[in-house]
């Protein structure tokens, strides 16, 4: 029972999405909507940060694919929040998608919560109780592990709210 419950937890947990940023405004604060939203994360910043800066130190295999050692993350207070409002949206609306329901991608709510970027990466999950738990399955799975892995992405914020989690990655202009 528990195996078949985890399988479905890795169901859930799908691919990332990787882009590149277009003409946007270069700003470093806040939007007055993405301000306005305060939903509740209770994670460990400190752990879920080392756990992944722990992963990137010591290199791993993704899937099929040897991956170096890289570069240690640094927390981003905006990326946490287009984190949160993200997980707070997939929980009050019971879906699981990088795609909000308006049509937003993490870019885009990344430029909302005003992180200016010219790279990003969003590791979602669902079902997971620990940052423990939610680290060891994105690095399970080939693409989220190679999220976490990729030496472009220089700032990380990660949100859980209800049984939603949501990681962003970034690298500023």
């Amino acid at each position: 029972m528990k195996y078949s419950y985890r399988i479905f937890l890795m169901l859930l947990v799908f691919s990332i999405l990787v882009g590149c940023k277009k003409d946007e405004q270069d700003t470093d604060s806040p939007s007055p909507s993405a301000s306005n939203q305060t939903p509740v994360s209770n994670i460990d910043e400190a752990k879920i940060l080392q756990l992944v800066n722990a992963l990137r130190e010591s290199g791993c295999t993704c899937g099929s694919t040897a991956m170096p050692p890289v570069p240690a993350l640094v927390w981003n207070d905006l990326l946490e929040n287009a984190a949160r409002v993200h997980s707070q949206e997939m929980s009050d609306s019971s879906f699981f998608s990088h795609t909000s329901l308006d049509g937003r991608t993490p870019g885009d709510r990344m430029t909302a919560a005003g992180y200016s970027w010219n790279a990003y990466g969003e590791n979602i999950a669902a079902g997971y109780t620990t940052e423990e738990d939610v680290v060891n399955g994105w690095r399970n799975s080939p693409s989220h592990c190679t999220n976490m892995m990729t030496a472009i992405f220089k700032d990380m914020g990660v949100a859980k709210v209800g049984n939603y989690w949501t990681q962003l990655f970034g690298r500023r202009p």
